[in-house]
């Protein structure tokens, strides 16, 4: 199977280039996730959805992996050090490597990268989304804020240039991109958004929810083991981003923190927790959703087996 055959998938997915597909059940009240059967150990920074399965950026292995429909995992191409991986409009593969080299490269069909953008104009990148007209965004934890390459190769950092961004995902109109931002300041943790135009440019950021002016109200929910009563002690920094083809919101987070390692499913407004997601990795890194919207997969920044929750009760 070539990169070329693994086209875009029907929903949208984390840290990802995102595609409309068809509607989902809103997911309300809780939900458990358990470990994807036969997993390896992973340390999965990011993941996309494509018709040929999940592929998966593990560090740990230092490999784009993949999750195909019939449950074997198999490794798609070694790579120095992945953190993120989306999809184009033409099905092409992208990943996002740092550390040890930041750039944005695409996969081609031959198997061969090539760079699309190098350091430093990479900045520190992490997720990837890409808008249909072939803009790829990313973000830059933990210090390159929110950056872009237009399909003329020119590279912008956008305003605010924003602390710690790390989720990254399109609205289902591509009108609007989202990122999350983890600083350690708990007050300050937040989904912001950037107005998109036609051609992909973006308009300055605004904060669009934070944190701790959100409170879980749904019933039989644990207390969080910060003992308060916002997503900041269920999500503690917040890492993890997905959209779904409703506008609805997936975030996750943790890293170690006082928190009570969960998703919270947040309305398209940004007010209203509509559901949580319980048993999850600590340390939440990177979520993806499925062409039909039914399962989200979930990995884990450290050395975590992939896990999975049925969004239809």
């Amino acid at each position: 199977m070539t990169p070329a055959d693994m086209r875009i998938p029907a929903c949208l997915t984390l840290w990802l280039s995102f595609a409309i597909g068809a509607a989902a059940d809103t997911p309300r009240g809780i939900y458990r996730a358990r470990p994807v059967p036969d997993s390896p150990l992973l340390m999965a920074s990011g993941m996309a959805w494509s018709k040929t399965g999940l592929i998966i950026a593990d560090r740990k292995e230092k490999r784009l992996v993949a999750l195909r429909p019939d449950g074997k995992f198999e490794t798609v191409i070694k790579l120095s050090n992945p953190f993120g991986v989306a999809f184009d409009e033409r099905g092409r593969m992208l990943a996002s490597e740092k550390i040890d080299s930041n750039h944005i490269l695409r996969v081609r069909d031959d198997g061969k990268t090539e760079i699309l953008v190098d350091a430093p104009d990479a900045g520190t990148p992490h997720a990837l989304a890409v808008h249909k007209n072939g803009t790829i965004y990313w973000s830059g934890f933990p210090d390159g804020g929110t950056r872009s390459r237009s399909v003329d190769g020119r590279v912008t950092i956008h305003k605010p240039r924003i602390g710690h961004t790390f989720g990254i995902a399109l609205s289902p109109k591509q009108d609007w991109l989202y990122v999350t931002s983890k600083l350690p300041d708990k007050d300050r943790r937040a989904v912001w958004r950037f107005p998109v135009g036609p051609d992909g440019t973006l308009g300055e950021g605004q904060p669009f929810f934070f944190l701790k002016d959100l409170k879980p109200k749904i019933d039989g929910l644990p207390p969080a083991k910060d003992g308060g009563d916002t997503l900041v002690g269920w999500i503690g920094r917040i890492h993890g981003l997905a959209i779904d083809r409703d506008g609805n919101f997936f975030i996750g987070g943790a890293e170690s923190h006082t928190s009570g390692s969960a998703i919270a499913v947040i309305s398209p407004n940004g007010k209203e927790v509509l559901a949580m997601i319980l048993d999850v990795p600590g340390n939440i890194a990177s979520l993806a959703l499925t062409g039909d919207c039914r399962t989200l997969y979930i990995a884990g920044a450290s050395a975590y087996r992939l896990f999975q929750v049925s969004l239809r009760q």
